[in-house]
């Protein structure tokens, strides 16, 4: 499933956010959104999503304009993982993922045998076997953001949409899930803050600064220590390390 955002302009409180945006992301594409707080990122991801309505511009997903799909239709089709998920209700692990169900659900339809094997499947898959009968409010923030994403991949859209998603995760985890993410058959657009984890895992990078997009193409065209010190103003090293013959980048 593929993505366009073309000429995307999102105001919040009367305050432009992000001016003139447009990207493409094709079918089984992991794309990576990069730049510093603040840019935009995140306001681009809920546009994209239908939380946030832009003042101009359009976003369609496999050619379907994304504020004309219905909630229940959008669901069935993309999944999104933010960097903040308030829950209020004690479920257990196994009751939130199921909830990833809901979109392929009639009014009152109950779980059935296919559901569980989803369920139990993306347990296994995220590493969420231990947990699986803790309370959701019991776990740690890492721990509730692989259930949260464990939710997402329950509910088998075509196209993900991150924010964070190591957000909280220690290294372990952090590497499991982009791993996990990456060899799904299916597109992704996620904002990423670490940059190695960028340059290992995505295909194409779109960098942001001040609601504009300054430099796009691939990790190692957008990855240049010229345009890590326009946007995040530090100096680094960027390097190929020899054993592993992957890009690292070193902050000085």
């Amino acid at each position: 499933m593929n993505l366009s955002v073309d000429n995307l302009s999102v105001s919040i409180a009367s305050k432009k956010i992000i001016e003139d945006i447009s990207l493409h992301v094709d079918q089984n594409q992991f794309v990576g959104l990069i730049g510093p707080n603040g840019c935009g990122k995140s306001t681009l991801l809920k546009s994209v999503s239908k939380i946030l309505e832009p003042d101009a511009g359009m976003i369609t997903l496999n050619g379907n304009n994304v504020q004309q799909l219905s909630n229940k239709e959008l669901a069935k089709k993309l999944g999104v993982v933010g960097q903040f998920n308030k829950v209020n209700f004690d479920f257990s692990v196994r009751q939130m993922l199921l909830l990833g169900r809901s979109p392929h659900k009639g009014l009152m339809e109950r779980d059935n045998a296919k559901d569980y094997e989803i369920v139990d499947k993306v347990i296994k898959q995220m590493d969420l076997g231990k947990l699986a009968d803790r309370s959701f409010l019991s776990l740690s923030g890492g721990e509730k953001q692989r259930v949260i994403l464990g939710r997402t991949l329950v509910q088998q859209p075509q196209f993900l949409v991150l924010d964070e998603p190591t957000n909280h995760l220690d290294i372990k985890h952090q590497l499991s899930i982009l791993k996990t993410v990456h060899a799904l058959p299916i597109s992704v657009l996620a904002a990423l803050h670490d940059l190695n984890l960028a340059t290992r895992f995505t295909d194409y990078l779109y960098a942001m600064k001040d609601g504009v997009i300054i430099k796009q193409g691939t990790p190692d065209e957008v990855l240049t220590e010229a345009v890590i010190r326009e946007l995040y103003e530090v100096e680094c090293r960027v390097y190929t390390n020899p054993i592993l013959g992957i890009k690292n980048i070193e902050f000085l």
